[in-house]
């Protein structure tokens, strides 16, 4: 059986929302971006589905991973604003939806 992207395509550019994760355990996406939204900067291509694979599944399908630009002062509002900065995060597929 071969491994299929099973993520949407999202272009560079696009406002995408991560996902929160309402779940124990250990998560791909680092909590203090959860809920929030980043823009795509880059499409990194598809990687095999780290969930599939944390649970034994030897032919993962395929998802894409996406490097997000965020805001800092939308993650931390109480921290003094830094014009020019941004927080860059690589999140896969399947924790990103539209904002």
């Amino acid at each position: 059986m071969s491994s299929l992207n099973t993520s949407e395509r999202w272009p560079v550019g696009a406002m995408l929302r991560v996902r929160p994760i309402s779940r124990p355990g250990h998560s791909r996406t680092p909590g203090f971006i959860e809920g929030h939204a980043g823009t795509v900067v880059r499409d990194w291509g598809d990687f095999p589905d780290p969930e599939a694979l944390a649970r034994g599944e030897r032919d993962a399908p395929r998802v894409g991973v996406y490097l997000l630009a965020f805001d800092p002062a939308t993650l931390w509002p109480d921290t003094p604003p830094r014009p020019g900065h941004r927080v860059l995060v690589d999140v896969f597929g399947p924790y990103l939806e539209p904002a």
